[in-house]
């Protein structure tokens, strides 16, 4: 692979771990490059975001992380914690079926009927947005939108979503996004690096 120049902007948890993967695969770190990273804006620099392996990994992580704060925050066990996820996207999948693997009982709220059948043909329970039941143990939204109100009964409620977040409401939210970088930021470093390298390639041969 060629050697080049990146640049590194604002203060990110994978950071610390790209530089150094960067650095080991012979590339060098400068104060100013055209190939300028910068999460989570993503508006200078490598669009490395929109390399479909990596938004894959990227949401295999969240969930990843998502789980570990349930289970880490919630005052009981998952078996038959009753959880409900909100969004039935790449995250919302992956964070439904690791819950579901886990004996907590899942439903998905989705506003697409395909999203619910899909839903459904995993084996969870699926609700439109508007018919969401009021009381769970936990919450876990996906959706970057206001769709949610209130603590359905005191759940444990979490927001994996960018501002403005998921609640409609002023409900009591542990707001988390950004967890890969949180959660597990060498692995979601090694992640960065390699979708890095992936749009690099693909430039060069299409230049």
């Amino acid at each position: 692979m060629t050697e080049m120049d990146f640049t590194l902007l604002g203060a990110d948890p994978r950071f610390m771990y790209l530089k150094r993967r960067l650095e080991l695969d012979g590339h060098r770190l400068t104060p100013t490059s055209p190939n300028q990273i910068a999460p989570p804006s993503w508006r200078q620099g490598v669009p490395y975001y929109s390399d479909p392996i990596y938004t894959i990994e990227n949401a295999a992580l969240t969930a990843e992380g998502a789980l570990e704060l349930l289970m880490r925050r919630s005052n009981r066990g998952l078996a038959g914690m009753e959880v409900l996820v909100a969004g039935f996207g790449r995250i919302g999948g992956f964070l439904a079926g690791m819950l579901s693997s886990l004996g907590a009982r899942v439903t998905v709220a989705a506003r697409s009927e395909a999203a619910r059948a899909a839903a459904r043909s995993r084996g969870l329970r699926a609700v439109d947005m508007d018919h969401i039941p009021p009381v769970f143990d936990g919450v876990i939204n996906t959706i970057p939108a206001p769709v949610l109100n209130g603590d359905y009964g005191g759940a444990l409620c979490i927001d994996l979503a960018s501002a403005p977040g998921g609640w409609a409401s002023d409900a009591p939210v542990l707001k988390a996004p950004g967890l890969p970088g949180l959660y597990a930021p060498k692995a979601a470093a090694d992640v960065m690096a390699e979708a890095i390298y992936r749009v690099m390639e693909e430039d060069k041969h299409h230049g």
